[in-house]
């Protein structure tokens, strides 16, 4: 069996250690390789729509007045009401600092744009995953990509993060997670098309008078968790069929089942393919199950794939919008 080697991207986003600001090729290899997932791509669209377009524009009094909220402080817990039909108040607790502050806003301005008359903006989640949600809101809203890849940050890494947490009025510790969640996504994006390249060959060799036919019986899910993250579901769901799949037919699978765990490898073979979320749908008579488009994910791959990754983020996506 032939492997694909996964090339592994340098840290502090591909840039060049001996200098203290990105060359234009690091940035391109930057902006080519982060992907933007679907609720980070509707946040800049609602952004870029308001014209707000720098990291000064973030502020609390500044979104509050682009998006027709009323902003209170007092000393309790930070919360948003509905006054009357799409008018709102955000009530902040005025004992946390101004940068923490700020991060309950968003989170609170997420419910509200989630409710809001117009669900082309934000559309309703499922209950269960509304804070899970508002809390992913939070980490693009509050330092977009496509505001941070016009800066010049340091190619020392504690440097970096300490300029994303000025420049954003965020607290360092939350300016950290953002910014090693985008050296995650540009591993991932090296890793998807290494995947997409294996799967640009295997069209190609693939012989289309072979068929290939799916037994459900054996079927097998198992769940990758990410311990260094949140451990309390997996990170990546992996399914995997000896015999093939039937790639003319939808795939339901089970988002909460109780899977047997296991280790992620360090390399992609060409039997495996990743789901995307545009590959999901949810099945209308089958509560807590999504279908993967298996023609779809054929039509990028070929069909002589015997595992899929997909990941709880695509999984997220779906449910969300």
């Amino acid at each position: 069996m032939k492997l694909t080697e996964i090339p592994k991207p340098e840290m502090a986003f591909l840039f060049n250690q001996n200098k203290n600001i990105r060359s234009r090729l690091e940035v391109n290899n930057m902006i080519m390789n982060y992907k933007t997932p679907p609720l980070e791509q509707k946040i800049n669209e609602l952004y870029k729509v308001h014209r707000i377009t720098k990291p000064e524009h973030l502020s609390v009094e500044s979104l509050a007045a682009k998006f027709n909220v009323w902003v209170h402080y007092h000393n309790k817990k930070s919360k948003g009401i509905e006054v009357s039909p799409d008018v709102y108040t955000i009530f902040l607790d005025n004992r946390l600092p101004e940068d923490k502050q700020r991060l309950e806003f968003l989170h609170e301005l997420c419910h509200m744009l989630r409710h809001a008359g117009n669900q082309t903006i934000m559309p309703e989640l499922f209950t269960k995953a509304q804070e899970s949600e508002a809390d992913r809101f939070v980490f693009y809203a509050a330092i977009p990509f496509f505001m941070l890849e016009k800066l010049r940050l340091s190619s020392v890494r504690s440097e970096a993060i300490g300029y994303i947490s000025r420049e954003f009025s965020v607290p360092l510790d939350f300016a950290k997670k953002r910014y090693e969640e985008i050296e995650d996504r540009v591993r991932q994006g090296v890793f998807l098309s290494a995947i997409e390249s294996a799967g640009i060959t295997h069209e190609i060799i693939r012989d289309s008078s072979e068929s290939y036919t799916s037994n459900r019986a054996n079927l097998h899910i198992r769940a990758y968790y990410n311990w260094d993250g949140d451990c309390s579901r997996p990170h990546t769901l992996i399914i995997e069929q000896s015999e093939g799949f039937d790639w003319d037919n939808p795939l339901e699978i089970e988002v909460d089942g109780n899977y047997e765990s296991c280790e992620m490898p360090s390399y992609m073979s060409h039997d495996s393919a990743t789901i995307l979320s545009g590959d999901l749908s949810i099945p209308a008579d089958r509560k807590g199950f999504v279908a993967i488009n298996l023609s779809r994910v054929a039509w990028r791959h070929g069909k002589l794939s015997t595992r899929l990754y997909l990941s709880m983020e695509a999984i997220d996506d779906t449910l969300n919008f």
